[in-house]
C-alpha cells in the first residue's frame, strides 16, 4: 500500500515537485519541530509535515527530543497516522555532541538514511573529508570497513580519506593504509644488517645467495648523500626506478610469460623469504614481511587519481638515505628517513610528470627530531629553491651551500633565480611574499 496525497505545511527543504510518498508499515525518521497533544509537527526527508499518534502517552515521549523513529500506519485526510518504532526495532543513537554531529544527524534524515551511531560516524568522516552524504557513499565506506572488528571514527575517517582522494577503497587497502607501520629507513637498515649475516653463508650457500642478490636490491633503492651530485641523481634514478615496481606488477608480468630477473626485482625478496621460512628463520621473515607491507603502503599512496577542480596528486616515494655520521667508523653508515614528492601534472584523468614544469620537495629527517627540506619548482630552466630546516646552525649551513649548488645546477644546464632558507618548526612552507615567483609555480602546496 502507497501513503499519498501527504502534503507539506511549508515548503521542504528539498524542491521535489511531487508529493511526500511513503509505505505502509515503513520505518522512517523524522526531526520534531513541536508537539501538540496527539499531533506532531515534523520534518521526514525535507518535508515539513504533520502527524498524529496513536495516543497522548505516546506524544508525551517526544517532548524533550529532537530526533524519533516511527513506523506509518496510514494517512487521514493529508495527516500521517504514526506509531513510535519500539526499542527493540532502532538501534538509539546517541545524543549529537557537537555541532558536526547534529548536521551528521540532520543530513541523515535529509537523505532518508536512518541515524544509528554507526551511520552518525560514517557521515562526520565524509563530512571532514569534504565528501557529500549520500547512500551510495555510506555504502562504499560500509562495504570496506566491514572486515575490520569494532571500527570507529579513525578507521572512517581513513576509509573516507582514500574514497576523497580518489584512491580504490577496498576491504584490503582500508587495512593496508590502516597499519602502523616503521619508518622505511628503520625497515632497511633491520633487514640489511639480518642480509649481511645470511649473506656470509651461515644458513647454506643456496640462502647466502639470495641474500646476497636481495642486499643488492636494497643498496639500489638507497641513497648514498656523500657523492657527488651526479652520481647523486643517478642513485635517485636507480632508487625511484626500484620504488616504483610493485610485487603484482612483476609477479604479473611472470604469469604472462614476460622474463622478470629476479636479482633487479623484489621476486629476489619472496625467494628469499621462502627459503628463510622452511628453515625457521622467522626473525628475518618478519622483516621481509614488514619491509614488503611498508612497501606496499607507500606505492598504494600512488594510486591516487585526479579530482576535478582539487590539486593534482603527488608522487610520493620514501627513501633510506645514507649517510655517515662524524665520530663513527667509516665502514658504518646511518640510514636517515627522507621523503621525495614529485608534483604531478593533470589533463583530465590522465596524470604525468613534467620535467620543465614540476615541483620536487625532498625532507630529511636528520637525529633529535632536525631535519632539512629542500623545495624546488622548476620552470623550464628556471631553478627556485626553498630551504627549511629546524635550527639557526642548520641554516647556517644549508646558506654555505647555495653557491655550490648553483654551480651544480649549472652543470645541468638549469639556472638558480630564487633562493631562500629559513628556519620552521615544522615542514616546508613557501613564502607568503614570494608566493607567485614564476607563473604557475604555485598552486600545488599540499601535504600527502
Amino acid at each position: 500500500m502507497l501513503v499519498q496525497g501527504l502534503q507539506p505545511v511549508q515548503p521542504g527543504a528539498r524542491p521535489i515537485d511531487q508529493p511526500l510518498q511513503l509505505h505502509l508499515n515503513q520505518k522512517v525518521t523524522a526531526e520534531i519541530l513541536s508537539v501538540n497533544g496527539e499531533q506532531i509537527e515534523m520534518v521526514i526527508q525535507g518535508y515539513r509535515v504533520v502527524g498524529r499518534l496513536q495516543t497522548n502517552d505516546q506524544s508525551a515521549m517526544l517532548e524533550n527530543n529532537q530526533l524519533a523513529q516511527f513506523i506509518v500506519k496510514g494517512s487521514i485526510d493529508g495527516v500521517l497516522q504514526l506509531a513510535i518504532a519500539k526499542s527493540s526495532e532502532i538501534a538509539s543513537p546517541a545524543q549529537p555532541t557537537s555541532k558536526l554531529s547534529l548536521l551528521t544527524q540532520n543530513l541523515l534524515i535529509l537523505n532518508n538514511i536512518e541515524v544509528t551511531d554507526q551511520n552518525i560516524i560514517l557521515g562526520k568522516a565524509l563530512l571532514n573529508h569534504g565528501l557529500s552524504i549520500t547512500p551510495g557513499a555510506m555504502e562504499d565506506l560500509t562495504q570496506a570497513l566491514a572486515g575490520i572488528s569494532n571500527w570507529g571514527q579513525t578507521e572512517a575517517d581513513m576509509a573516507a580519506a582514500l574514497k576523497a582522494g580518489g584512491m580504490p577503497l577496498t576491504e584490503n587497502t582500508l587495512s593496508l593504509a590502516l597499519q602502523t607501520l616503521p619508518s622505511m629507513a628503520v625497515s632497511v637498515s633491520k633487514l640489511q644488517n639480518q642480509l649481511v649475516d645470511l649473506a656470509k653463508g651461515q644458513a647454506g650457500s643456496e640462502i647466502g645467495k639470495l641474500a646476497n642478490q636481495a642486499l643488492s636490491l636494497l643498496q639500489s633503492a638507497t641513497i648514498d648523500w656523500s657523492k657527488d651530485l651526479p652520481a647523486l641523481l643517478d642513485d635517485l634514478k636507480q632508487a625511484i626506478s626500484v620504488w616504483g615496481k610493485s610485487l603484482e606488477s612483476e609477479l604479473a608480468r611472470q604469469a604472462s610469460g614476460d622474463k622478470v630477473e629476479s636479482t633487479e626485482s623484489w621476486l629476489s625478496l619472496i625467494q628469499l623469504r621462502k627459503a628463510l621460512e622452511s628453515s625457521g628463520y622467522r626473525s628475518t621473515v618478519r622483516s621481509i614481511d614488514q619491509f614488503m607491507e611498508g612497501v606496499r603502503q607507500m606505492q598504494f599512496l600512488n594510486t591516487a587519481r585526479p579530482i576535478e577542480n582539487g590539486n593534482p596528486p603527488w608522487l610520493l616515494v620514501n627513501l633510506p638515505v645514507a649517510a655517515h655520521i662524524p665520530g663513527q667508523p667509516a665502514q658504518q653508515g646511518t640510514f636517515f628517513p627522507a621523503s621525495l614528492r614529485i608534483a604531478y601534472r593533470t589533463q583530465g584523468k590522465v596524470k604525468r610528470i613534467d620535467p620543465d614544469n614540476t615541483r620536487l620537495v625532498l625532507t630529511v629527517d636528520l637525529q633529535d627530531g632536525e631535519y632539512v627540506t629542500a623545495d624546488l619548482s622548476v620552470i623550464g630552466k628556471r631553478v627556485g629553491a626553498w630551504l627549511s630546516v629546524s635550527t639557526d646552525e642548520l641554516r647556517e649551513q644549508a646558506v654555505a651551500t647555495l653557491p655550490d649548488l648553483q654551480e651544480r645546477l649549472g652543470k645541468l644546464g638549469l639556472s638558480l633565480k630564487v633562493a631562500n632558507c629559513v628556519v620552521a618548526s615544522v615542514g616546508p612552507v613557501l613564502s607568503e611574499e614570494n608566493a607567485e615567483i614564476y607563473p604557475g609555480s604555485k598552486g600545488i602546496d599540499i601535504e600527502v
